[in-house]
């Protein structure tokens, strides 16, 4: 009996796997389909009542239903742009990525045509000089946070998403450098289209859509390095690693001046804990040389969901 439970445990840890792998994995994809929905909510009910475009595909089609004063619906550009599209990430990209793009973008086709042919509520007044603006503001809030709910879930809704990374993988320039130039091309044309005064706040939506994405990607408790350079390294370490609960690591270093050898402590820390840190280390050296770092993602233990 015990041979035969021995023999069938790997094949039940195997299927435990499994099913821990699809639960992970359907509540991405279930997060990034909401995300979704009120993201095309938002276009709808902030954006075009403003009269201004998104960034990337979605801007393209916004842009060619405003030129032909609603002729073309939008989704219909948004899905035949992003089918070759989707096909270069095939070749490109990985796997999984394009998957969970192809099933965000469908959807977000499917959920805006749905929705731009239904009334719109009219949150703001528009007759209101000012509310236009704010709708804008208010918006772009709202679209770039909800975009990297998309992003941190595994996918994108396609569109220069797609062609930021296959171009920054094959040329010298950042995704968002690159994003930023296909916007202002939209951007110019929509000022063809509606006038400069709605071009502007385009342009206003675009960075703060901007700002709110990487703000809301990067997370209210952001991760910290500290480089510390002490003589009573080992009198302060115990402390921290019992009190903040965060490893330490030590870099063997030499003076350049003095020629002595010392150590370098290394913490990865969140940043609510630098100062809880900060003050234990100076309560064993004051002379202590303390440098913090920016960190912009750190996966393993204690900062990762999974682990």
């Amino acid at each position: 009996m015990s041979i035969l439970k021995r023999k069938n445990r790997p094949v039940k840890i195997g299927q435990a796997k499994k099913k821990l792998f699809l639960r992970r994995e359907s509540r991405h994809v279930f997060l990034a389909l909401v995300a979704i929905t009120l993201q095309a909510l938002t276009l709808l009910w902030f954006y075009r009542p403003a009269g201004i475009v998104s960034g990337g595909i979605t801007g393209i089609s916004m842009l060619l239903n405003y030129a032909t004063g609603g002729g073309i619906q939008s989704w219909i550009p948004m899905v035949v742009l992003n089918l070759p599209l989707l096909v270069v990430a095939y070749r490109e990209l990985h796997l999984k990525f394009v998957i969970y793009t192809a099933i965000c973008t469908a959807y977000f086709s499917l959920i805006y045509a749905v929705f731009e042919n239904l009334p719109q509520p009219q949150i703001f007044d528009m007759t209101n000089p000012v509310m236009p603006l704010i709708s804008v503001i208010f918006g772009a809030v709202l679209n770039g946070a909800l975009g990297s709910i998309v992003i941190r879930n595994g996918a994108s809704t396609g569109g220069f998403d797609i062609v930021s990374l296959v171009l920054s993988r094959r040329v010298s320039f950042p995704m968002g450098t690159i994003s930023m130039a296909f916007n202002m091309i939209i951007v110019a044309a929509l000022a063809f289209v509606k006038g400069m005064e709605v071009a502007a706040l385009s342009i206003i939506a675009l960075f703060v859509c901007s700002i709110s994405f990487n703000n809301a990607l990067l997370g209210l408790n952001r991760n910290k390095t500290l480089f510390i350079i002490s003589d009573k390294w080992d009198s302060f370490a115990h402390e921290v690693m019992s009190t903040v609960h965060r490893g330490i690591t030590y870099i063997p270093a030499k003076g350049a001046y003095t020629n002595a050898e010392r150590k370098i402590v290394y913490i990865i820390a969140k940043t609510v804990e630098v100062a809880t840190i900060r003050r234990i280390v100076l309560q064993h050296d004051p002379q202590a040389i303390i440098s913090v770092i920016d960190t912009k993602e750190v996966v393993g233990r204690g900062f990762t969901a999974n682990n």
